[in-house]
């Protein structure tokens, strides 16, 4: 009988869990449920724990027996099919902080689920029926972290540590050098250099970002011992006492390569490579917090602060004072507005404003996947006529790799022996050049605004070709690329001498042809010179020339591919001078090899922790709509914060998918609903070989008033339950404590399932958690779904003289609808005297939602059952104009009570009515209630 019996708990199973050192009490909450083919039974649950870890004694393990609850978890997947009794059994743990010796010592307390099908029977353990390792609750003892200890890494002799200002609060920084420099050699080249650091002691966890090869990073994770296989440039530490302890290698500053490697016995080693002419140290930061994000928010922003300070920035900074005021950023968020150049008859350049947010939000189709590297004009006028004949109007256009003029033969030779010839594209592919090409796209496909072409940062993969109309023009020096890789070898390259004319030419003739932005891949070349005098005077001059042409020509359109090397990260990136320029995050998209999708949005995820902290969007990379994990990817790329692009076979696409992902602002272009904050994982020290369920969090909006999204993917080959509490979602928040001491926050919120379309009930955060503030979900394999928590108001109307509560969902059908409101507002236009309520006036409620693209627009109202609640009663506006009344209805799908939701379909009614943006790229909804 147990067979039919599953589970799903909070705390999760098999991962750790952080309480916060306010808590004084914890809960554990579990949903049975068994198959009503079987007579019900009076099942009991139990949370069997290691008691000595907990009180701090060396007594064993014993159980905590749960009751039966009837608050229970928002089921927020379609659970209608299911023949299954649930069950909900909770309970608390007292705080051991609260006893008497006041024992202010971090706990690790582990902790598993037995269960039984009543009184008599014997218990059921779920390692044994569901092979679920233990769990982990890792205790904060609730005191100040600088009293944990002097240092957080035990450092070994010859090493110098000082407590650095942090600008991170309530986070504790610390600079780490070396005693001596670098040795440097006495003659040849710079090699890798290794130090024995030391160790963080207590860990129960950790987490590294590490260079799987030259060009990409992705994580890593284990348990107590530090193993490391690839070079990492960060890491961080769980300890046992709940500290996280956040090591970053400081890179960018005075020409040092520094990266950490562990020893057999889990020593951190830092290696180093001085490639500067004088003597340099060994150089690390530390920093520790009760929290993660904050720990690794204090070394981060000490690194941009070493970076701004170092010489090769105050290179930078000159060069780019040289550019003309016309082109240089006015701003720096992701609204990025540049002064573009503009000229009139007598070539004077006059300013004219760009928002590069058009940039960003553009879907965008890729040549790469799609119509592989044989590539030329027809084939690219092929795929965007499949796109148009399926309805689907891309905004950027993708030229990648094998248009350019190369020497060799595609298909014959190897692609890293081929050489760049000229700026002018493959006759063979391109007859009519470039500019022919490009124009005939804009002709044929009036909606592509942007059209990007890809090209390696020294020219191609295997170089500059040596009989080229390039080697003739400009000067060139030969290289030698480093052995063990696919570019070793001698290849020739423009000399830095002549690379800011080289890239100012190029990107001048790229923008003459109608070209608008680039790709610039294979930017890892700079970290595979095997020479030393060549990687310092390459690096930062190849980087500062590209910049400042793509600034120049391009009005910052680039995607950096291939860069994910420190010496560009902290260079180029960590500052904030230039505007956001988009950065590949991860490895590539492989579509034919099953076991990377998980993968792939696994590292994005983890790589964003760090990516979340420079000048960048962070691009997921393209991805198929017509594929078994598409829907997965999707869901991902609009979480990500970043660019979407999708690269389908002709005729081969997922229309539907691709509404779910984009939409039509008023001007007729299909744009992507971005969040405002780069989607993350929620769980850094979730192993990906524990097979759960990967968190990807995002926030749009302002604080309090906008919009958690909460991505969930199925990393198991196995349907997945699991429960989580609404406090996951960023933004989120519950109090520590309330005037009422009861933990619970005044403020409301409501959560949606994208793929059920299920809505919760108002939850009020807790602290504890509470049984009725959790959220339960059951995903099949490759399984996924978007959760959105938005903020509930409340308001009293006249009719029905009673409260009225209401949320804001955003655009209905939309991964991330939610990002599509631009603002919302509340409320009550008629008069009234002092002291008179809204009620007592008639005064009609005024919900003004102010929208970036079309769509139907949701609004939940907790009364939309009740027989007082009718369309006709309420009037709503589109640019000040009445909407014909069907476009309008009330829906109760998926929600819970008398609530439901107002649909209005904003798209329809705009077409209708015939409006007009004017100057406009936004539409304003009004709607009043009586």
């Amino acid at each position: 009988m147990a067979l039919f019996a599953k589970l799903a708990t909070y705390p999760p199973l098999a991962q750790v869990t952080v309480v916060p050192p306010t808590r004084d009490k914890f809960n554990f909450t579990v949903v049975l449920e068994s198959s009503k083919s079987l007579p019900e039974r009076p099942w009991e649950v139990s949370i069997w724990y290691d008691y000595g870890s907990y009180s701090g004694t060396r007594s064993s393990w014993q159980a905590l027996d749960l009751q039966l609850v009837d608050r229970t978890p928002e089921i927020l997947y379609d659970d209608t099919e299911k023949s299954t009794y649930r069950y909900t059994f909770s309970g608390d743990l007292d705080s051991p902080y609260v006893s008497p010796d006041r024992t202010y010592k971090g706990r690790r307390v582990p902790f598993t689920v037995r269960y039984r099908i009543d009184s008599n029977s014997e218990w059921l353990w779920v390692y044994h029926n569901f092979g679920i390792r233990d769990g982990e609750l890792i205790l904060q003892p609730p005191v100040d972290p600088n009293f944990l200890g002097a240092y957080p890494v035990e450092i070994l002799d010859g090493w110098v540590i000082r407590k650095t200002p942090s600008d991170a609060p309530e986070a504790r920084l610390y600079t780490i050098e070396s005693a001596h420099p670098i040795p440097t050699p006495e003659e040849g080249n710079a090699k890798l250099e290794s130090l024995i650091l030391g160790r963080v002691t207590q860990t129960c966890r950790w987490f590294g970002l590490v260079r799987i090869w030259e060009p990409w990073l992705a994580p890593r994770h284990g348990e107590t011992q530090l193993n490391l296989s690839e070079p990492a440039i960060l890491l961080s530490f769980l300890r046992s006492d709940g500290l996280h302890v956040v090591l970053l290698a400081v890179n960018g500053v005075d020409e040092v390569l520094t990266q950490f490697q562990s020893t057999p016995q889990g020593d951190i080693v830092v290696q180093a490579r001085n490639d500067s002419e004088k003597d340099q140290k060994f150089k690390v930061l530390a920093a520790s917090a009760w929290k993660f994000e904050v720990a690794n928010a204090a070394v981060m922003y000490e690194a941009r602060r070493l970076v701004r300070q170092s010489a090769a920035y105050q290179q930078v900074i000159e060069q780019l004072e040289q550019l003309p005021k016309s082109v240089r950023a006015e701003s720096v968020d992701s609204d990025t507005v540049i002064i573009n150049h503009s000229k009139t008859a007598s070539e004077d350049p006059l300013p004219a404003p760009q928002w590069l947010e058009s940039w960003y939000d553009s879907l965008a189709y890729c040549t790469w996947n799609s119509l592989g590297q044989d590539l030329d004009a027809e084939k690219i006028m092929g795929g965007l006529d499949s796109l148009a004949k399926h309805d689907i109007h891309i905004s950027t256009l993708i030229i990648d790799d094998n248009w350019q003029s190369l020497d060799g033969v595609q298909g014959e030779t190897n692609q890293f022996h081929r050489g760049w010839k000229a700026f002018e594209a493959n006759p063979l592919g391109f007859p009519e050049g470039l500019k022919s090409a490009v124009s005939k796209i804009r002709q044929t496909h009036p909606a592509i605004r942007d059209v990007a072409v890809w090209h390696a940062l020294m020219g191609y993969w295997g170089g500059i070709s040596p009989d080229g109309e390039i080697a003739n023009t400009y000067k060139t020096v030969e290289v030698t690329f480093r052995e063990g890789t696919p570019m070793a070898g001698r290849k020739l390259a423009v000399h830095p001498d002549d690379i800011h004319k080289h890239f100012d030419d190029f990107y001048r003739f790229l923008s003459n042809a109608g070209v608008t932005a680039v790709k610039t891949d294979v930017q890892f070349a700079l970290d595979l010179l095997a020479d030393t005098p060549d990687r310092r005077s390459f690096t930062n001059t190849y980087q500062s020339a590209w910049t400042q042409a793509h600034l120049r020509h391009l009005a910052g359109k680039a995607i950096s591919c291939m860069s994910m090397i420190p010496q560009i990260l902290y260079h180029s990136f960590l500052p904030t001078t230039t505007p956001q320029i988009m950065l590949r995050n991860s490895d590539d998209f492989f579509p034919d090899v099953p076991t990377s999708h998980a993968w792939h949005v696994f590292a994005n995820a983890h790589n964003s922790l760090l990516v979340q902290h420079l000048n960048v969007l962070p691009d997921w990379d393209m991805f198929q709509t017509s594929h078994p994990y598409s829907g997965f990817h999707a869901a991902a790329r609009c979480l990500s914060g970043g660019p979407i692009y999708i690269t389908d076979s002709p005729g081969e696409h997922d229309v539907e998918l691709i509404h779910q992902m984009t939409a039509l602002n008023p001007r007729g272009q299909t744009v992507i609903l971005r969040p405002s904050c780069v989607g993350k994982t929620m769980g850094v020290y979730d192993k990906y070989d524990e097979r759960g369920i990967l968190k990807v969090g995002a926030y749009d909006g302002k604080s309090d008033v906008g919009a958690g999204l909460l991505g969930v993917f199925n990393l198991a080959e196995s349907d997945t339950s699991f429960i989580l509490p609404i406090t996951k979602f960023p933004g989120v928040n519950a109090p520590a404590s309330t005037s009422d001491g009861t933990g619970i926050s005044r403020s409301k919120w409501i959560v949606r399932s994208h793929i059920s379309k299920r809505i919760t009930s108002p939850i009020h955060p807790s602290d504890p958690i509470r049984a009725d503030s959790l959220l339960q979900c059951t995903l099949p394999i490759r399984g996924y779904d978007i959760w959105t928590a938005v903020p509930v108001h409340q308001f009293l109307l006249s009719t029905p003289n009673s409260n009225v509560e209401l949320a804001i969902l955003g655009l209905l059908g939309k991964f991330s609808g939610a990002c599509a409101i631009i603002g919302s507002s509340f409320s009550f236009p008629e008069s009234r005297s002092e002291g008179e309520t809204h009620a007592q006036t008639g005064a009609r409620l005024r919900i003004h939602v102010q929208l970036k693209a079309f769509g139907v627009l949701g609004i939940w109202l907790s009364d939309v059952q009740s027989k007082a609640r009718k369309v006709q009663d309420m009037m709503v506006l589109i640019q000040g104009k009445p909407v014909p009344e069907h476009v309008v209805k009330l829906s109760s799908e998926g929600a819970p009570g008398e609530s439901g939701v107002l649909e209005i379909d904003v798209g329809v009614a705009w077409t209708e009515m015939k409006l007009d943006p004017g100057w406009s790229n936004e539409v304003g909804v009004e709607v009043f209630l009586q």
